[in-house]
């Protein structure tokens, strides 16, 4: 048995993008995350979300080593390899093919390299891996890559950006986000805007990241020339004006390589303007670091409650009889990861053809009501019918329930007739 306290457990994060990769940890003498260099001594953190295989060898490589040693004609590389996994394609190198999980292995076993050679640390005890969405895919991925080089699923989180936006927030003075907080993700291969608010009135408080996709307007390649970058500069300034004429903004973040281009100068002056501006590529890692920290137990993070993508939106209940009295019992809860939440329980029908389910907005707490037929189910006597509800998230805004005739023990077996519902979460806000 582990005698590990929260003063000496070492957790790890990892920002896995399509074009880089970081890594963050944290022990526990440390106020918060830091930062993980490729390059001991230097802070060189960007890895190249990049995997080659070694020419005539089982050898792989990563980041930067991997781009050298192809443009050195060493090794051939793996095309795109996080747009890939999430398509289910087969990957291909060297005439190879490969599974997205063999290649998400190997690119985890290179990360965990930099942090053993450079770090000393060797088996952390806590991992949480941020990504821009939390697709089913690669969520199963990252979970089975991660048990099978020994990491306890419990130990392991998967969160989206948004939610690491959270984590990173509340870990900061009040004065940063007193007020909404723009966040402004500018890679190789998107342009996203978020915008962060709290609803004070409200315990625990409801955190809300809203995201738009402004992608198609501003792309890295309109930097190329000196007019791209006027012309991106007045673009910017008008979104700026825009999103701050509706919302009084306490900070800005601008992350991303994108805002490294230097073509900023009426936006950044606009932006600086009584308010407070950072500029940096770890939020997304430090935020996930600060999410272990929360599984650990240290911080403030159930005071808050995250609506943002990746979390579940809605409550959803169903009324049972107890005791003479009609209580309502929650199968899913919002706030949760929808890759964690969802239920199984078991009940008896009483003089009902039917199951009613309610759902409750987080936010608005609007309650809507879902029925399932359930006539297809075989005639008994009242109360001699046992069913079975199963509960379960495809995405965070989607969900699907079913019902299975369970029989009544000796009496009645089961039918196994079962009846399925697709909820749209999104029909019910």
């Amino acid at each position: 048995m582990s005698t590990k306290t929260a003063n000496n457990l070492i957790s790890v994060s990892i920002d896995l993008c399509r074009d880089y990769t970081q890594i963050a940890y944290c022990m526990g003498n440390m106020a918060e995350p830091d930062s993980v260099s490729t390059i001991a001594g230097e802070q060189k953190y960007l890895i190249p979300t990049e995997i080659g295989k070694l020419n005539n060898s089982d050898e792989w490589c990563i980041g930067d080593d991997a781009l050298l040693r192809e443009k050195n004609g060493e090794a051939i590389l793996a095309d795109d390899i996080l747009k890939t996994i999430l398509s289910e394609k087969s990957i291909v190198v060297s005439n190879n093919t490969y599974t997205g999980y063999e290649i998400l292995k190997h690119f985890f076993e290179g990360l965990f390299k930099i942090l053993k050679s450079n770090y000393h640390i060797v088996q952390p005890d806590y991992i949480s891996v941020t990504v821009e969405y939390p697709d089913r895919i690669l969520v199963n991925l990252i979970r089975n890559v991660l048990k099978d080089m020994g990491y306890d699923r419990e130990h392991v989180k998967i969160i989206g950006h948004s939610e690491s936006i959270i984590c990173y927030m509340i870990s900061q003075k009040k004065e940063i986000w007193v007020n909404d907080v723009l966040i402004f993700d500018f890679t190789k291969h998107q342009f996203l805007v978020r915008l962060l608010t709290t609803v004070r009135a409200r315990v625990p408080q409801p955190i809300v990241v809203e995201e738009m996709d402004m992608t198609q307007k501003f792309k890295v390649s309109d930097l190329q020339t000196e007019q791209g970058r006027l012309e991106m500069d007045t673009k910017f300034l008008e979104l700026l004006k825009k999103l701050c004429s509706k919302h009084i903004v306490s900070a800005v973040f601008l992350t991303g390589v994108g805002f490294y281009e230097k073509w900023m100068e009426d936006s950044i002056r606009f932006l600086c303007s009584k308010r407070r501006v950072f500029q940096g590529y770890n939020l997304f890692v430090k935020g996930a670091g600060y999410a272990n920290l929360s599984q650990i137990g240290i911080g403030n993070a159930d005071s808050y409650q995250f609506v943002c993508s990746g979390r579940t939106l809605v409550n959803i209940e169903v009324e049972v009889e107890k005791d003479d009295k009609n209580i309502p019992v929650i199968l899913s809860k919002a706030g949760t990861n929808w890759y964690e939440a969802g239920a199984r329980a078991e009940g008896i029908l009483d003089d009902s053809k039917e199951l009613r389910l309610k759902i409750v907005s987080s936010l608005s707490k609007s309650e809507k009501e879902i029925v399932i037929d359930l006539r297809g189910f075989p005639p008994r006597p009242n109360k001699t019918t046992r069913i079975e509800i199963v509960l379960a998230y495809r995405n965070d805004r989607q969900c699907i329930v079913v019902v299975k005739d369970l029989g009544f023990g000796d009496f009645f077996k089961s039918s196994e007739e079962m009846v399925k519902r697709v909820i749209d979460i999104e029909d019910y806000l």
